[in-house]
């Protein structure tokens, strides 16, 4: 048995096996680490909501709304999103909300009205919606107290004739909203400074595209008739949509595959049986690929027209080919070989009846 080689420093050398495979393991926890990095700082970047909330007030008086989206139903076209309400400037109790340095608890009674609703979707009173310690000074933070969940329909529109949902893993919906704040005291309007969506669910990313003050034709209460509308877009995040074309490409790969089989088949390149396990594998293997496709949407989309659609279609009849082809070959392949142990007896038996001498079979 060979003896490990050593280093100069009595250390036994690792095999070049076992060099490749820690290379390939560490290579593969630096990537995962780059990935992961990337992404959270990418999302901390992003949800800098400090920032955002300061940056939107501008300084100026009035109450604001910050969207959690929580749930996306896209066979529903329907997205929910609890509202946390702010007031900024002299309609703010207290400063800090998210470390903001401007906007904080409503201190004032509002209603709010989302979508033309006839009744407030929310009445906000500072005296019961804020909790105060008994210990000392300062508010007990209870976030159900003061956010208003409310239910949204996403556009429903046509993309090339289609429905929207046929450019997965680049589809993408609209959310149309519009909501009013009123004083129930005087039934005045109160400013509204923004209204911001600011993180992601579903694996889909919201990203404003328009936010101004509107108008209604008719008041919702008294004469107020004042309100703020806001425009979203919801697009599949990059790392959804990376991770489903990687799964799209490998099931091409694995077409192309079974296509060089069938090819080499063709060629005349002697394949053996066990060679036909290959095509069935990928048969359930296409398929099984494309339910793990994110929400795994129902058979329709692009992806499958020029994807999956093709995909089973050219490995099934590359399959029927190689199993026609393998099948066929083998009893071709048996007939001749008889046929040439027919014609070497018959050739021994026309020289012994012709005197002619038989050399000796070789020994094995």
């Amino acid at each position: 048995m060979p003896r490990p080689r050593r280093s100069c420093s009595g250390i036994p050398r690792l095999s070049r096996r076992s060099r490749v495979f820690l290379f390939l393991t560490v290579f593969f926890i630096l990537i995962c680490a780059i990935f992961t990095g990337a992404f959270l700082i990418a999302g901390r970047v992003r949800s800098n909501l400090a920032k955002v909330i300061d940056t939107s007030a501008n300084g100026r008086d009035g109450v604001a709304l910050l969207g959690h989206v929580y749930n996306v139903d896209i066979p529903s076209r329907q997205v929910q999103i609890s509202w946390l309400i702010l007031g900024c400037g002299s309609l703010a109790l207290s400063g800090g909300t998210y470390q903001s340095e401007h906007c904080g608890r409503v201190n004032n009674t509002v209603d709010f009205y989302f979508d033309g609703a006839t009744s407030p979707n929310i009445s906000y009173d500072p005296e019961t919606s804020l909790l105060h310690k008994v210990d000392g000074d300062g508010l007990f933070y209870v976030q159900s107290t003061v956010e208003v969940q409310t239910e949204h329909l996403l556009e429903v529109s046509a993309w090339y004739g289609q429905d929207q949902q046929y450019a997965y893993p680049f589809d993408t919906y609209v959310l149309d909203t519009y909501v009013q704040a009123i004083d129930p005291a005087t039934n005045a309007s109160v400013p509204i400074l923004f209204a911001r969506v600011v993180d992601a669910t579903d694996n889909l990313v919201p990203k404003l595209k328009a936010n101004t003050d509107i108008r209604t034709l008719k008041p919702v209460v008294g004469n107020a008739t004042a309100a703020f509308g806001v425009q979203y877009t919801f697009h599949r995040t990059v790392l959804s949509q990376l991770f489903v074309t990687i799964l799209f490409i490998v099931n091409w790969l694995l077409t192309a595959v079974v296509v060089f089989i069938a090819v080499s088949a063709y060629d005349g390149l002697p394949l053996a049986e066990g060679v036909l396990i290959l095509p069935v594998s990928v048969i359930l293997t296409i398929p099984a690929l494309r339910a793990l496709w994110v929400d795994a949407p129902a058979f329709g989309l692009l992806l499958d027209s020029c994807g999956t659609f093709l995909q089973m279609v050219i490995v099934s009849l590359a399959s029927i080919y190689l199993v026609v082809n393998i099948g066929l070959r083998r009893p071709t392949a048996a007939a001749a070989a008889a046929s040439t142990h027919v014609a070497a007896h018959a050739l021994g038996d026309t020289e012994k009846e012709a005197g002619v001498p038989l050399l000796p079979e070789s020994q094995h």
